[in-house]
């Protein structure tokens, strides 16, 4: 069964001890003594304001008492991992490990019907594996089951949450499908900012509980305690301690990311502005707007400021590492993301470290080489890619496509060979090899596995050209498909290999079929325009039903 690796519960991401007692005792409460009419509490709010900071110490808790049956969290950096296809096939598996007779009918579902090991298809999955098994085990389950599925905002676009939505919600079920026929013990807590598709899905639904984070009064205290605990790590003096969290904390607007950053600045992280004291530091915020948008702009001002000699170069440089960044499917560590670079078509040789290195603040992974960097919060990139709140920061993402396509295309080209793991045998199954797992760490690098992976993606997201066609032409044209076969079914990829291939006979035809029917439109030789195009897309149609055939 498809399982989403990484999504479980972080426990560095729970709340400070002695914040947030008033919204973690009213979950608690209805967690434990809830009428059975409510299933899911939906807690909502806007960017930074702690929603998973919150469900995070709900799940620690439950986890302590033996009683959290699933974390799910959903993340915008694994969008390549499609992990809304996978909820219910993983949630299903931590509540199997959590009960042996659970276990039990699970694997007996699954071994009546094959097929459902590895269905997309969200509604079976949640009737099959989540349903059925909690009812035929409700009256041997005792005590409240908790399910947390954090920021269901970062699925993806709406579309890719719309089934889930209408699960929760009790509007897409059949017979003994609906979420109030689950045993009344199990609760689901639902934490996302209020975004419309969200919000119209579970309006007016008596099931769901919502819950506002700005109708929390504890907020400003609760950040007042978190601030004064930075504060003090960084070992200022009690005095200024005292003196500085209690403005910064009523600056903050109630959002825990603000003054996180606030802090960052405070305590002098990054040694950016190393010749201002903490309190010029602190005078320097309490004279800012308190918005999350406008932290981000004062933060890299501070990376950047305004008199800094070729600012501007280093802010285009700032951007096309951000480009980079934010242009992969996943996140890569430094050393991965500086392998790919020397295969752009420009900017090869710019240092990566550079350019994050003063950016702890606002990135993850950038003290660690072999770790990859993200976001600390998801509003940076939604900050970074919006022309309107970020100005001279903006980030074209789009800038970085045809280098993304090249960089994978060459470091296949460069890495890729026959027997890339030295297997001691072809007879064996890869399964079957006992240091398997050595072999291709040893000589499958990250970033050429992340090549293997998404380099269909990179170039079908990219315009065509005719350099990058016959930069992945040249893959065909000797051993290398063959090898790269090799590398995924290593990487325990294979399955990806038809529609990846379907993809890219899409994008050529199409795009091809595009330019000439523009070429033949100029020269006056194509009476209509569109001819081309309806021809193209009735040929790439017939394509996907040929890999689809074929793949089954």
């Amino acid at each position: 069964m498809p399982y989403a690796a990484g999504a479980g519960l972080n426990t560095e991401k729970i709340c400070l001890d002695g914040t947030r007692s008033g919204i973690l005792g009213d979950i608690m409460d209805w967690i434990n003594n809830g009428d059975e009419d409510t299933r899911v509490y939906w807690l909502h709010g806007t960017a930074g304001s702690g929603k998973s900071a919150i469900a995070h110490t709900i799940a620690d808790r439950f986890k302590s008492l033996g009683r959290l049956g699933s974390f799910f969290s959903f993340d915008r950096d694994a969008a390549a991992e499609q992990r809304h296809r996978k909820i219910f096939a993983t949630i299903a598996q931590d509540l199997a490990d959590c009960d042996t007779q659970l276990r039990m009918v699970l694997a007996t579902t699954i071994h009546h019907n094959t097929s459902l090991k590895n269905t997309q298809d969200i509604q079976q999955q949640w009737e099959e594996f989540i349903v059925k098994p909690a009812k035929a085990m409700s009256e041997a389950m005792a005590g409240p089951i908790l399910i947390v599925i954090d920021a269901l905002d970062e699925s993806g676009v709406a579309a890719s949450r719309l089934n889930l939505l209408r699960i929760l919600a009790g509007k897409q079920a059949t017979a003994g499908g609906h979420i109030t026929s689950l045993p009344p013990h199990f609760r689901i807590l639902l934490t996302s900012r209020t975004l419309s598709d969200i919000r119209s899905a579970f309006e007016g639904v008596p099931h769901v509980r919502w819950k506002s984070m700005v109708s929390i009064p504890s907020t400003e205290s609760d950040i007042f305690r978190y601030v004064s605990n930075q504060l003090s790590e960084a070992k200022l003096g009690t005095a200024q301690v005292q003196d500085f969290a209690g403005p910064l904390a009523h600056k903050s607007g109630h959002l825990f990311e603000w003054a996180r950053l606030a802090c960052a600045y405070v305590n002098g992280e990054d040694d950016v502005e190393v010749g201002l004291t903490a309190n010029e530091r602190f005078r320097a915020i309490m004279d800012h707007v308190p918005l999350l948008d406008d932290m981000y702009k004062f933060t890299l001002g501070t990376i950047f400021p305004p008199r800094q000699p070729q600012r501007e170069i280093r802010i285009d440089r700032f951007k096309s590492v951000m480009a980079q960044l934010l242009g992969t499917m996943e996140p890569l560590s430094l050393i991965s993301l500086q392998s790919m670079r020397r295969h752009f078509h420009d900017d090869q040789g710019l240092d990566i470290h550079s350019i994050v290195g003063p950016m702890g603040a606002l990135l993850s992974g950038i003290t660690d080489s072999s770790v990859p960097i993200r976001a600390l919060h998801a509003s940076f990139p939604e900050f970074l890619t919006d022309h309107d709140l970020s100005g001279e920061y903006f980030i074209d993402v789009s800038s970085v496509k045809y280098n993304l396509a090249f960089s994978c295309l060459g470091l296949m080209k460069d890495e890729l060979q026959f027997n890339i793991c030295r297997l001691p045998s072809s007879y064996l199954p890869n399964y079957k090899v006992p240091d398997i797992e050595d072999r291709i760490k040893k000589y499958i690098s990250p970033e050429l596995a992340y090549s293997c992976r998404f380099w269909t993606a990179h170039v079908c997201h990219a315009p065509f050209k005719a350099s990058l066609a016959n930069a992945a032409g040249e893959l065909f044209r000797d051993k290398e498909l063959l090898f790269w076969f090799e590398a995924l079914s290593l990487l325990e990829s294979i399955n990806t290999c038809a529609s990846s291939l379907s993809s890219l006979i899409q994008w050529t035809i199409v795009c091809q079929q595009v330019v000439l029917c523009v070429v033949c439109f100029l020269r006056s030789r194509c009476p209509s325009p569109t001819k081309h195009i309806k021809e193209s897309w009735m040929m790439q149609q017939m394509h996907k039903g040929f890999f689809v055939y074929s793949a089954g």
